[in-house]
């Protein structure tokens, strides 16, 4: 698991301003595989989406797996029957509530020793649970440990009493959750808490930390706090596609790190972010209205980046955006100043440092509030422009595409999934059953271990080859060369949730886990909760996913991925990873047709080799880049022979034992920063050699507890801007003097356009209907 750093001391009486500030959501049986359209209006989604699933043969459904069994009908109270249905739960479990109203009366518990692979499956909008319980109450408390477990299209309605929805409190490293189609409403704490304790609740056991959480498409609304991190080691925290209203702090980050994309905000009765966190955090695409802020960032030792955020009609004096912490990149932002207002943006420390380009304000005022300036640089607008033209953009979505026709392993194909059989033949059937039907149907995998003699073989259009999650394991028993998955010019096909080779950890029991590979026609793939080999190892090179030879026109979208990943000569492909946990990525080839893209948003490195192998001169965009407990973070390689290559790199920490970056002969442009260069290695050495022309950037970098040391050949022109070192007890501020030459600031603005452009293809393959109103894929 990844190892945590604390920094010691815990805001303060926070509780008492809160409580003083507020006192003054289908799809039919012929739907397409992997599509999930968002609302194309500016008015804002009513709610979650309704879920029509079609139930599968290893769900447990609550109202008729279990005893007592629940009734659903707002009436009965349903505690004991949701508590027998969670004590019931093991790895690998799908606890199923069909549409209801399941009312609650105590707290749901849920404490089964650290499962894998869960997960509790509602319908959205038609599965309430709704409490009706003492006031001051949690609904459910999660401290097990869950790893790698989904809670999926729930609606938590706290009926104004209530004081948490969830709680994530575990007794052991809890990692790798989604809340995924969820609404959290009316309570009076927070719609979900992750560690402190709940003083109405009694006493607890020490919390563990929750780490590596996504949150998609969710709606907090009249929450106090919509989510809250209040303690040490609760890191990378993921939000994509939710919406918050009148909560008084929609996220409140004391000391984790938060990624905040895509994300609308209202009438927040103290702040949209509360940012006071240990690691880098960022907010991309974020729109707001009405609310009191929309950042107030008082982290001393975390650098941000803000992308193409706007805000309108705030109702603070003295701005939307307070900035008191470590340096910040700020571009492509807009501010509605409403009446009489002042400048948006307020630097609360002398020596923020503070990165801008392309911002606009309306109504006339400047971007900053007087005062000190003096370590604000200001970057040229680059050829592409953010995504977002108002800040009333909704990201919510009220309707996803549900899978199809369900073709089941077991019951259809006769699939034993004991470990044992050779369960090859009956899975194949499964995917040609689904190819031949398309019309998004489903190829499903229930959960056991699936034991493979022969590749299996996946081609064809329009359908879905998935399992139930991590406990949907594939295991080879075939040629130790072999191959388990061959995918071969895939047009809108989707594998998910299932784990394919990840748990082999001895030597090469097969050569590849995954390998997909073109005949030379464009392809359409997407990739969603897939785990192969690769975590927590340092063997970069053995099995992992692999992308070999994808010509121009192929689109590969991997929305959740573990383990080692390859890309080989498929630079001619777009290619979008949402988030990305463990393993080493490499990025490799010598074909020099570079007219694609790759780009990363969340990833997750601990305990590697190196978190990132660049090779040949190939390009590379990164906005989230975690790397922990690594032997190296970064290793850049290029020749001669390779065009000049384009590396983008932010990242909210950056951690290894040996160096943090090393450049060898790689021409082109290398732009580093945001990050946090943390603790070790000390000094932080990025070593650059060969005789390839480079332009160096770093910009707003925070080197703390650690110096940085910057060796490079002469043929590099490097650059630096608002960059800051302090020392581990945050007592000093170092000086990292700006350095650059108008060529220098002219590259690392024009370095900015690859964020530009990964955040286009997150609209275009995440919220097709805001890039192409009228159509999705």
């Amino acid at each position: 698991m990844a190892g945590r750093w604390s920094l010691g001391g815990l805001a303060l009486g926070f509780l008492a301003c809160l409580m003083a500030a507020e006192n003054g959501c289908q799809g039919g049986p012929d739907a397409v595989a992997g599509t999930r359209p968002a609302a194309n209006r500016e008015a804002g989604p009513v709610t979650i989406p309704d879920l029509p699933w079609q139930p599968r043969s290893d769900w447990v459904n609550v109202k008729t797996a279990v005893t007592p069994p629940a009734t659903g009908d707002g009436k009965a109270d349903d505690t004991a029957a949701l508590q027998a249905a969670l004590d019931k739960v093991v790895s690998g479990t799908t606890l199923y509530l069909p549409p209801g109203v399941y009312r609650i009366t105590k707290t749901l518990n849920y404490d089964r020793p650290r499962p894998l692979g869960v997960s509790i499956i509602g319908h959205g909008r038609s599965t309430i649970i709704r409490w009706d319980g003492p006031v001051g109450g949690r609904m459910l408390w999660i401290h097990g440990g869950a790893v790698d477990s989904r809670y999926l299209g729930l609606t938590w309605d706290g009926n104004h009493t209530a004081a948490v929805g969830i709680q994530h409190a575990s007794k052991t490293f809890e990692t790798e959750n989604l809340h995924q189609d969820e609404a959290f409403l009316n309570f009076a704490d927070a719609g979900i808490l992750i560690g402190q304790p709940v003083p109405e609740a009694g006493p607890q056991e020490a919390h563990q930390e929750s780490a590596e959480f996504e949150y998609t498409n969710c709606l907090f609304e009249n929450c106090r706090r919509g989510v809250a991190f209040v303690q040490f080691n609760d890191y990378d925290n993921t939000f994509d596609g939710c919406e918050f209203r009148r909560c008084a702090i929609a996220i409140q980050d004391l000391h984790g790190n938060v990624y905040a994309r895509n994300c609308h905000f209202e009438n927040s009765s103290i702040a949209d972010l509360s940012i006071a966190s240990e690691h880098g955090s960022s907010a991309r695409r974020c729109t707001s209205t009405g609310s009191i802020r929309f950042l107030e960032l008082a982290a001393q030792v975390v650098p941000m980046t803000l992308q193409d955020c706007h805000v309108a009609n705030w109702q603070a004096a003295d701005g939307a955006i307070k900035l008191s912490g470590g340096p910040v990149l700020m571009m492509d932002c807009s501010f509605d100043v409403p009446a009489g207002g002042t400048a948006p943006v307020r630097l609360d420390s002398g020596d923020q440092r503070l990165i801008l380009s392309n911002n606009t304000v309306h109504q006339g005022t400047e971007l900053l509030q007087p005062g000190n300036q003096t370590h604000v640089v200001t970057l040229a607008a680059g050829k592409r422009s953010g995504v977002i033209q108002s800040a009333t953009r909704h990201f919510l979505k009220e309707t996803v595409v549900m899978p199809g026709k369900t073709f089941d392993a077991k019951t259809d194909f006769g699939a034993k999934a004991d470990g044992v059989t050779d369960d090859t033949s009956a899975i194949q059937q499964t995917i040609d059953a689904a190819r031949k039907h398309g019309q998004g149907a489903l190829a499903y995998l229930p959960a056991g271990t699936y034991l493979l003699r022969d590749t299996l073989q996946v081609t064809g259009a329009n359908y879905t080859l998935g399992g139930s999650g991590l406990k949907t394991c594939l295991i080879w028993k075939g040629d130790p060369a072999g191959t388990m998955i061959a995918i071969k010019d895939p047009d809108h096909v989707v594998l998910e949730n299932l784990n394919v080779g990840s748990h082999d950890a001895g030597a090469m029991i097969n050569q590849i886990d995954i390998l997909q590979t073109s005949s030379g026609r464009p392809c359409d793939m997407t990739y969603d909760n897939v785990a192969t080999y690769g975590y927590y190892q340092k063997k970069p090179e053995v099995k992992g996913l692999r992308l070999v030879g994808l010509p121009a026109g192929s689109t590969v979208h991997f929305r959740h991925l573990q383990g080692n990943t390859h890309f080989t000569d498929s630079a001619q492909a777009t290619i979008l990873v949402d988030s990305s946990y463990e393993g080493s990525i490499t990025v490799e080839g010598k074909d020099k047709r570079r007219g694609g893209f790759l780009g990363f948003q969340m990833r997750l490195t601990t305990i590697c080799t190196h978190a990132v192998y660049v090779r040949d001169n190939q390009n590379l965009v990164m906005t989230d880049s975690y790397v922990e407990q690594a032997d190296n973070c970064y290793s850049f390689q290029g020749g001669p022979d390779d065009p000049p290559g384009r590396i983008v790199i932010q990242g909210p920490k950056s951690h290894s034992k040996a160096g943090p970056v090393t450049i060898d002969n790689y021409g082109g442009a290398i732009f580093l920063g945001h990050n946090q260069y943390y603790l070790e290695p000390n000094p932080a050495v990025i070593v650059q050699s060969g005789t390839q022309p480079l332009d160096l950037i770093l910009a707003a970098n925070m080197f703390y507890g650690t110096t940085p040391e910057i060796r490079h050949a002469p043929n590099t022109r490097l650059t630096l801007l608002g960059n800051q070192h302090r020392d581990a007890k945050i007592a000093d501020t170092g000086v990292v003097e700006d350095a650059f030459t108008p060529e220098g600031a002219a590259i690392a603005a024009d370095l900015l356009d690859e964020l530009r452009r990964l955040g286009q293809l997150d609209i275009q393959l995440n919220y097709p209907e805001l890039a192409y109103p009228g159509k999705h894929r």
